[in-house]
C-alpha cells in the first residue's frame, strides 16, 4: 500500500466579519448594514465553520461553501479594508501573513481544501479496489486546488503565496494520484507494459516537484528527501518492468541493460523502509540472474541505452464546483446561496452617476446646442427693426445662474491649479531626494535611474495639462469681459413693443416657441428616465459590471427629438433664404427710429448673452474633463514617488548596513 504525504491544514486567527464587514457597508455603501444583519450572520459563522472543521467529505463542502460567498464578497466589497491573517504550516517552522486582500482569504480557504483532500486521500487509502479509487480521486481534487491557486498567482505582481512551493504541491498530489492508479493496475494482474509506462509518470509527476521544492523557501528538507526518492525509485520500477517485456520478447542484452538502469536508479534511494529493500533485493537478484544467463547462453550485446517509454498520465487536476465562484446548477449538494445579493457595489451608484452626466451632455449636444445654434442664425437674419413678438426679456434668475456658473469655471480653474501644484510638489521634491541621495552615496553606488530619466512623461503631460488650464482661464477672461458689457437692465425690462405684422416674423415667433417647448419637453424627459433603475436591474440579474451597452440603448430614447432637430435645420435654411428674398424686395431699407434702436441694441445684448451661456456650457465641459486628467496624473505620480520612495529607502538601507560591516 503506498504512503501518501498529506498537507498539513493552514491556521488563522479568528476575525470578526460580521463587524469588519458592517463597517464597510456604512463607510462605502449607499445602504445600511442593518438592512444585512442576516447575512451578515451567517458569513460570520460560516468562516468560524471553516476554520474549524474536521477531516470529512462534510469539512471540505463546508470549506466550498465559504469559498463561494468570498468570491461574491470580493466583487462587491473593497479591497485593504479588512486585515487577514494566516500562518503557514509547510516548513519546520509556522509564521504568520498579514493581508488587506479578499484573493488572500479566498486563496487561503482553496489551499485548506487542497489540503483537507490530501488528508482525506490518505483516509481512503486501505488498500482495497474502492479505498484506492476514492484515494486517487481525492488526490486528484487536491491537485486541482493547488493547480488553480497557480493560475490565480501567475497575474499577482504581489503573489499571496510562492509560485513554487504550489506548484510542488500540485505535481505532488498528481504523483500520488497516478501513484495509487499504478497500484491498482497491478492489484488488477495488468499487462508489464502498461504497469511500465504508468510508472514512468509516476516518476515524472515526482521529478517535477522534487525540482520546485530543491529551489523553494517553505518545502522541508525531508519532503524534499523523500521526494527525490520517490522519483528515482518508480523510475527504478520502470526499468524493472520495461526488463519483464524484453524478457517476454527473448531480448536478453535490453534485459540486462533495463535492470542494470533500475540497480543505478535504487542507488539513488536514501530510504530502507522493507518495501524499497525487498525491492532492492528482487532487482539484485534478477540483475545477477539476467547476467549470468547471457553470458553463458544468449550471449547478447548489451546496448548502451534502450528507447524510452512513452508514459501514460491517468490523472489529471479536478476543479470542485464552484471553484469560479458560482456552483452548477445541478448540484445538489445543498450550497448556500449568495449571501448580500440585494448590497449595490459602489461602482453601480458611481455609474449611474457618471452615465447621468452623460445623458445630460448627450441631449445638451444632440438637442439644446443645435437648437440655440439654429436659433442663432435667424436672429442674425431678421432685420435690424424686427424682433419676433414670442421673443421674452431675461429674467434676472438666468443672469445670476450664468454669473455663478462662471464662478463655478473660476472655482474649477483653481480646483486644477491646486492638483498641477500638487504634482509640481511631488516631481520636484523626488528629484531633489534623488539628487541628494546621489551626492550623498556616490554615483557608483547610487544605482537607481536618474529621476530626470524616468519622470520625463510625467513632467511632459503636467505642462500639457498647465497650458491647457491657460488657454481656458484665457477663454474664461474673454467671457467674463463680454458678460460686463452686456445691457442687464435692457434684457431684463419688460419688452413693450407692437407685434410685427411681417408674417414671415410671425412664423419665426412660432418656430421660437416650438423650439422652445421641445428643449423644456426633453429635459423633462431626460429628468424622468434615468439609467439607475435599468443598472440595478442588470446587475442584479446578470452580474455583469459593463453598462456601456446598456447606456447606449438608453440613449435611444431622444432618438425622436434628434429627427425633430434635423427637421428643424431644413426649416431654418427655409426660413433663411425667405429673409434674404425680403430682403432684395425691400431693399437696404433704413430705419432710424427709436424702435429700430431699442431692438438693435437689445439684440446685440441677447447675442452677446447667448456667446456668454455658449462659453460657460463648453467651458464646463472642458473642466471636467481636465479635472479628469489631472486626476488621473496625480495618481499616477503618488504612486510613482511612493514606489521611487520605496527604492530609495531599500537601497540606503543596504549601503548603510553594507558602510556599517565595512567600518568593521
Amino acid at each position: 500500500m503506498s504512503q501518501l504525504l498529506c498537507i498539513p491544514l493552514k491556521r488563522s486567527l479568528k476575525l470578526d466579519l460580521k463587524s469588519g464587514l458592517s463597517n464597510l457597508i456604512n463607510d462605502n455603501f449607499y445602504q445600511v448594514a442593518s438592512v444585512f444583519g442576516s447575512d451578515l450572520e451567517t458569513i460570520d459563522k460560516m468562516r468560524d465553520a471553516a476554520l474549524e472543521s474536521d477531516v470529512s467529505p462534510g469539512a471540505v463542502e463546508t470549506l466550498q461553501n465559504y469559498y463561494i460567498q468570498l468570491v461574491q464578497l470580493e466583487k462587491k466589497f473593497p479591497d485593504n479594508q479588512l486585515s487577514f491573517k494566516w500562518f503557514e504550516t509547510l516548513g519546520l517552522k509556522s509564521y504568520g501573513r498579514e493581508d488587506s486582500r479578499f484573493a488572500f482569504e479566498k486563496l487561503n480557504i482553496v489551499y485548506n481544501i487542497g489540503a483537507l483532500c490530501s488528508l482525506l486521500a490518505a483516509d481512503f487509502n486501505n488498500g482495497t479496489a474502492e479505498g484506492l479509487k476514492k484515494a486517487c480521486i481525492f488526490s486528484q481534487k487536491s491537485a486541482g486546488c493547488f493547480s488553480f491557486i497557480a493560475k490565480e498567482l501567475e497575474g499577482m505582481d504581489d503573489p499571496i503565496m510562492e509560485k513554487k512551493a504550489i506548484h510542488c504541491l500540485e505535481h505532488l498530489m498528481l504523483a500520488q494520484a497516478q501513484e495509487l492508479f499504478w497500484q491498482k493496475a497491478i492489484k488488477d494482474g495488468l499487462k508489464n507494459s502498461i504497469i511500465a509506462r504508468l510508472a514512468f509518470q509516476v516518476s515524472l509527476y515526482y521529478k517535477t516537484s522534487y525540482k520546485q521544492a530543491s529551489s523553494s523557501q517553505l518545502i522541508r528538507s525531508d519532503w524534499e528527501k523523500l521526494l527525490k526518492d520517490k522519483c528515482s525509485y518508480f523510475e527504478a520500477v520502470t526499468s524493472f518492468r520495461y526488463s519483464l517485456i524484453f524478457d517476454e520478447k527473448g531480448d536478453y542484452g535490453s534485459k540486462v541493460r533495463t535492470l542494470r538502469d533500475a540497480s543505478e536508479c535504487l542507488s539513488h534511494v536514501s530510504a530502507q523502509d522493507e518495501t524499497t529493500e525487498l525491492f532492492r533485493k528482487k532487482v539484485s537478484e534478477a540483475s545477477k540472474t539476467a547476467e549470468r544467463d547471457n553470458d553463458l547462453i544468449y550471449l547478447q550485446n548489451v546496448p548502451t541505452c534502450i528507447p524510452p517509454l512513452k508514459p501514460a498520465p491517468m490523472v489529471k487536476p479536478i476543479y470542485f464546483e464552484g471553484i469560479n465562484g458560482t456552483p452548477s446548477q445541478s448540484d445538489s449538494r445543498g450550497l448556500v446561496a449568495p449571501l448580500f445579493k440585494e448590497l449595490l457595489p459602489n461602482f453601480v451608484m458611481q455609474s449611474s452617476s457618471a452615465f447621468s452626466q452623460r445623458q445630460e451632455h448627450y441631449f445638451q449636444q444632440y438637442v439644446v446646442a443645435p437648437l440655440n445654434a439654429l436659433n442663432k442664425l435667424l436672429f442674425e437674419k431678421l432685420p435690424s427693426y424686427e424682433i419676433p413678438g414670442a421673443l421674452h426679456p431675461i429674467s434676472p434668475e438666468d443672469l445670476e445662474n450664468c454669473e455663478r456658473s462662471m464662478n463655478d469655471l473660476k472655482l474649477n480653474s483653481q480646483h486644477v491649479g491646486n492638483i498641477l501644484g500638487q504634482i509640481y510638489s511631488l516631481l520636484s521634491q523626488e528629484s531633489e531626494t534623488d539628487k541628494l541621495l546621489r551626492s550623498k552615496f556616490g554615483t557608483m553606488r547610487w544605482t537607481i535611474a536618474p529621476s530626470e530619466e524616468i519622470n520625463q512623461d510625467y513632467w511632459s503631460k503636467y505642462h500639457k495639462i498647465k497650458t491647457y488650464l491657460q488657454e481656458g482661464e484665457s477663454v474664461d477672461h474673454d467671457t467674463n469681459q463680454q458678460f460686463d458689457v452686456i445691457d442687464k437692465k435692457l434684457l431684463t425690462a419688460p419688452i413693450k413693443l407692437p407685434e410685427s405684422n411681417n408674417p414671415l416674423v410671425k412664423e419665426v415667433s412660432a418656430t421660437l416657441k416650438r423650439r422652445e417647448d421641445l428643449i423644456l419637453e426633453t429635459e423633462n424627459k431626460s429628468s424622468r428616465s434615468t439609467i439607475l433603475p435599468k443598472i440595478i436591474s442588470a446587475y442584479k440579474k446578470t452580474g455583469q459590471t459593463e453598462f456601456e451597452g446598456l447606456f447606449a440603448e438608453h440613449l435611444k430614447m431622444f432618438d425622436e427629438e434628434i429627427n425633430a432637430v434635423e427637421n428643424e435645420k431644413h426649416l431654418n435654411n427655409k426660413l433663411i433664404k425667405k429673409f434674404e428674398a425680403q430682403a432684395e424686395d425691400d431693399g437696404e431699407m433704413q430705419r432710424l427710429d427709436a424702435r429700430d434702436i431699442f431692438v438693435q441694441d437689445f439684440k446685440h445684448s441677447l447675442k452677446l448673452f447667448g456667446d456668454v451661456k455658449e462659453n460657460i456650457r463648453g467651458g464646463s465641459k472642458f473642466y471636467n474633463d481636465l479635472i479628469t486628467s489631472a486626476g488621473s496624473l496625480l495618481t499616477d505620480v503618488q504612486q510613482f514617488e511612493a514606489e521611487r520612495k520605496e527604492q530609495k529607502r531599500k537601497l540606503e538601507y543596504a549601503l548603510l548596513e553594507l558602510g556599517h560591516e565595512e567600518s568593521h
